[in-house]
C-alpha cells in the first residue's frame, strides 16, 4: 500500500515537472540556482537569459550573479531535452566536477569540495525482502550516493518523491558509466542491469534549502 501511494506521488510530480523540463524558464531558474550553489551565496541576486539552442542540440543560458563585493558572469549548457545541466562555465573556465555533483570549489576555503559535499550510504534490504523504502533529507548543495549490490540480468526499480522539489538523480554502473542520465525526481526508473557489482544512485540537491524526500529501491 505504501508503495502504491509513492507511485501516485511519482505520477503527480512527473506531470508537474514535465511541463517545465524543456522550457527556457526552467533552464534560466536552474542556472541561477547552480550559480548560487557554485558561489555558496544563496541570498545573492542574479539574472539569466536564455540564448537559444546551439547547432549541436544543447541549450545556452548566460547570467550574472551579484555577490557582496562584485558581479560575476556565468554560463550554463543543457542537454537537448533542456532538463539536465551538462556544463557550467564561470571564472573563465568550465567546471565539470561541479556539474557532476562534486560540490563548490569555494567550500572549505577553496579547492575541491567533493569530499565535503558528497556522502555515501549502503542500501540494505530487510531480511527476506527484495525492496526497501525510507525517508531522507538532503542539505543544499549536497549529493548523496546510494550503493546497491546487484547482478547482471537483474531488474532495478528506483523511485523518489519529494513534493515537486528540484532534486535530480542519476544511476551509475559498477564501472562508473551512466546507466541512467540525470533526471528530475518524480520520474521512476525500471530497467535490466548489464553489469554485476555495486550500482550507485546519486540524488543531487542544487537548491538553496534542505529538501526532504522518500526513496524506494527494489531488485528482482
Amino acid at each position: 500500500m505504501k508503495h502504491l501511494a509513492l507511485t501516485a506521488l511519482f505520477a503527480a510530480a512527473t506531470a508537474a515537472e514535465g511541463a517545465l523540463a524543456q522550457s527556457p524558464d526552467y533552464m534560466m531558474e536552474d542556472c541561477q540556482l547552480a550559480a548560487k550553489q557554485f558561489y555558496l551565496d544563496y541570498e545573492a541576486g542574479s539574472e539569466a537569459k536564455y540564448e537559444g539552442q546551439r547547432t549541436d542540440g544543447t541549450h545556452a543560458v548566460n547570467g550574472t550573479i551579484y555577490l557582496e563585493t562584485h558581479g560575476a558572469d556565468f554560463s550554463c549548457s543543457y542537454n537537448a531535452a533542456g532538463d539536465r545541466l551538462v556544463d557550467f562555465f564561470a571564472e573563465q573556465q568550465s567546471w565539470p566536477d561541479f556539474v557532476r555533483g562534486g560540490g563548490s570549489p569555494y567550500a572549505g576555503g577553496g579547492g575541491s569540495s567533493g569530499a565535503q559535499s558528497v556522502s555515501t550510504e549502503r542500501v540494505r534490504f530487510p531480511a527476506g525482502a527484495s525492496s526497501t523504502e525510507f525517508p531522507a533529507q538532503l542539505p543544499p548543495g549536497m549529493t548523496v550516493r546510494y550503493e546497491l549490490g546487484a547482478r547482471n540480468g537483474q531488474f532495478l526499480d528506483v523511485g523518489i518523491a519529494s513534493g515537486g522539489s528540484r532534486l535530480t538523480y542519476r544511476i551509475l554502473n559498477p564501472d562508473g558509466s551512466a546507466l541512467l542520465d540525470e533526471l528530475p525526481v518524480g520520474t521512476p526508473y525500471r530497467g535490466q542491469l548489464w553489469q554485476s557489482g555495486d550500482h550507485v544512485v546519486e540524488v543531487i540537491n542544487r537548491t538553496g534549502s534542505t529538501v526532504p524526500f522518500d526513496i524506494y529501491f527494489a531488485i528482482e
